[in-house]
């Protein structure tokens, strides 16, 4: 399946077999998709439900503990409460099994004898040579694999280049959002919670030599690992084309006591230092978790296309929009591209009866007096031809919602061209429409606002830049 095989993660995200610790009958609980998940998605390894009253749970027979079990288990997901959890683990321990997910929280986030239970289990861990991620984790999810860990329930998953890495589950509430109308296409994500023994750097280290993996998303509230060594591992990623986005949380005072109220982070470091050292490594940092999840999708969705200018087209249906769209340009360090004279000669076709500016283009005009599709094949096509525009930004309308595929293949042109299309089209969720879906699935992001597509250019242009001399 194209995966780092090599590395202690893989049977992580890749096992053969896996107990199901606190698996539940009940579709009630939200440990019954822990089971139904793997079942509904045809996971093809062996699967263990472990509960200690249970026979069968979904088809499945049941043990009433991981001892009890009589084949080599590669992965223990241990879903019980945190009062049971050290007991479990000891019993992984006696069992063989040298991978466990942590998933209770109620620990080292929770206070001095929280901290003092994990510490008690970091040892266990380190002393019988066995990894651990969490506690306080969920998790982890392999597409490909059909493996997926998780309390909603999921019946499918889309298979894209995106892997993500998450300090806390704060993915969790939305992920049947982001599969679905969000539209992500993932690969892997691993939850690490409070980190008591995989962080960070491990994770990263297992990604960046993933041949499936071509974006990376990493949600961080304090770095755990080598510092020094996280860095590195980034610029890794970008010198090898992987794109990286860093969404690092706890930026203010209160946030980094927020931070260690949940996860036991401490949050090291100025914002601004963590920002500069982003830039050398070749790393875009989100503001906000929205701007994480746009950024990475349109990311992923970009595929192998690259933006080594910053010259772009615009074109939005309120000529005011126009000039909205013009600043926010200049503010994310791009700029309106000067037209070629040849270009404006094909654009005269489809002028109103005056003259008007190339760019920003004014679709509101133009549509008064020529056919919709008209209008937007002669822009796309001669853009996507023009030497002088590196990339389009373009407002839809909702009658894009009606138009034929056929017609929707114009958008599509400039990825040809290897030139980056961004669309927007106002209160619209991207995946929501099939036609939507349709652009997405041929590389053309389409966005709820003219701010998140010219960002999502941006990021891109910032990401094509050669890597900087490493001061590491």
């Amino acid at each position: 399946m194209g995966s780092n095989t090599e590395h202690f993660l893989a049977k992580f995200v890749e096992p053969e077999s896996v107990a199901i610790v606190g698996a539940s009958s009940n579709p009630l609980r939200i440990n019954y998709h822990l089971v139904a998940n793997l079942l509904n998605l045809d996971f093809q390894g062996r699967i263990y439900p472990v509960h200690p009253k249970e026979k069968e749970i979904l088809g499945l027979r049941a043990y009433p503990g991981v001892k009890d079990i009589d084949e080599t288990v590669d992965l223990a997901v241990v879903g019980v409460s945190n009062s049971l959890t050290l007991g479990i683990l000891r019993e992984c321990v006696d069992k063989g099994i040298k991978r466990v997910t942590l998933i209770a929280g109620g620990f080292s986030e929770t206070g001095e004898q929280g901290k003092k239970v994990q510490e008690q289990m970091a040892h266990i861990v380190r002393e019988n040579g066995i990894r651990a991620i969490g506690p306080n984790a969920l998790g982890p999810i392999n597409v490909p694999a059909n493996f997926c860990i998780s309390f909603h329930p999921i019946e499918s998953m889309k298979p894209g280049g995106l892997s993500l890495i998450f300090q806390s589950g704060l993915y969790e509430p939305r992920f049947s959002w982001l599969l679905s109308d969000f539209n992500y296409h993932l690969n892997k994500l691993i939850d690490l919670g409070n980190k008591m023994d995989v962080n960070e750097v491990d994770a990263l280290s297992y990604l960046v030599d993933d041949p499936s993996t071509q974006v990376i998303g990493i949600h961080l509230e304090n770095i755990e690992g080598d510092g020094r060594e996280f860095l590195r591992l980034i610029r890794k990623a970008s010198a090898q084309n992987k794109r990286v986005v860093v969404l690092k949380s706890g930026r203010s005072e209160a946030g980094a006591m927020a931070a260690a109220s949940h996860t036991g982070a401490l949050v090291q470091g100025s914002g601004r230092v963590f920002d500069g050292a982003m830039r050398q490594c070749r790393a875009v940092r989100a503001n906000n978790l929205e701007e994480f999840f746009d950024l990475t999708r349109a990311l992923e969705r970009f595929g192998s296309l690259s933006l080594k200018g910053n010259r772009i087209f615009v074109a939005t249906f309120p000529g005011g929009e126009g000039v909205i769209v013009t600043d926010l340009c200049e503010q994310e360090g791009m700029r309106l591209a000067r037209v070629h004279q040849t270009t404006l000669d094909k654009l005269r076709s489809i002028f109103p009866p005056w003259e008007i500016p190339p760019n920003p283009w004014d679709l509101g005009v133009t549509v008064q007096f020529n056919d919709p599709g008209k209008v937007f094949k002669t822009l796309i096509e001669s853009m996507s031809e023009d030497p002088n525009v590196d990339a389009l930004a373009l407002q839809l309308h909702t009658t894009a919602l009606l138009f034929p595929k056929e017609l929707l293949e114009v958008f599509h042109r400039p990825v040809f061209a290897q030139k980056p299309i961004v669309l927007w089209l106002a209160g619209m969720d991207s995946g929501r429409h099939e036609n939507l879906k349709w652009l997405e699935e041929r590389q053309v992001p389409v966005f709820s606002s003219p701010e998140k597509a010219i960002r999502a250019l941006s990021a891109l242009y910032q990401l094509s830049q050669p890597v900087s001399e490493s001061p590491f």
